[in-house]
């Protein structure tokens, strides 16, 4: 089985995709082929640098994309722990690696509470702008305890005219498409202090589906990660 982990400096999170966590903590691991992780900026600002630092990082890959009408789907296992941060899909991703990117969000955390958030570039005067679109709020959130992990299944579902957020099979937001930005690159978005098990990371587009999420070598198709 092909397994990997993303390690990043300065931050306790560890996310595995297709790992199981006994297979995580006794083989070498390594980040997934042309995946990418953004979780900080460091640029030239004469005089000297600019650096943005975020409790969060993304991790995609540049190809995962979706547009029109379509569905994503992620499957995850929440391990226990006391973080207050959160994690989730995001979609909608424009200008990933550059100051300006922007997405939209769909995150849940251990505290059984759901959001959909935004992230948009609003220029060089207010740089960008986090808006909560929908929550946070209690819902059906699988939260762990001491003894077992926690399934969720978190599913953004984009039709012409609306947007339609769903955690374990319950729809819990339906935003107007005119009011946000789904179209772009699709991938995760984890906060800090986070351990986390990705099973499966799908596109659904008309007929067609694509899975982006690492399979064992004997099950790998072609066009996905």
């Amino acid at each position: 089985m092909r397994v990997y982990e993303a390690l990043l400096a300065g931050c306790t999170l560890a996310a595995c995709i297709l790992a199981t966590p006994t297979v995580a903590r006794t083989q070498s691991l390594s980040q997934p082929d042309d995946w990418e992780v953004r979780a900080e900026r460091f640029v030239a600002m004469p005089p000297g640098f600019h650096i943005t630092t975020s409790p969060f990082v993304l991790f995609y890959h540049p190809d995962a994309r979706a547009e029109g009408a379509f569905e994503v789907v992620t499957e995850g296992f929440l391990f226990r722990g006391d973080s207050p941060n959160a994690y989730g899909l995001f979609v909608g991703g424009r200008n990933l690696g550059a100051d300006d990117a922007a997405w939209t969000s769909f995150e849940i955390g251990h505290d059984g509470t759901w959001v959909v958030r935004s992230r948009e570039f609003r220029g060089d005067a207010l740089g960008f702008v986090v808006e909560d679109l929908a929550g946070p709020e209690p819902g059906p959130v699988a939260v762990p305890d001491d003894e077992t992990t926690a399934k969720n299944v978190l599913a953004v579902v984009a039709r012409p005219d609306s947007v339609e957020f769903r955690l374990n099979g319950e729809t819990v937001a339906t935003l107007p498409r005119a009011e946000l930005t789904v179209d772009g690159v699709v991938g995760f978005r984890v906060g800090a202090d986070l351990n986390l098990h990705l099973v499966s990371l799908t596109i659904n587009s008309g007929d067609e589906t694509t899975e982006w999420a690492p399979a064992p070598a004997e099950s790998s198709e072609e066009g996905g990660a």
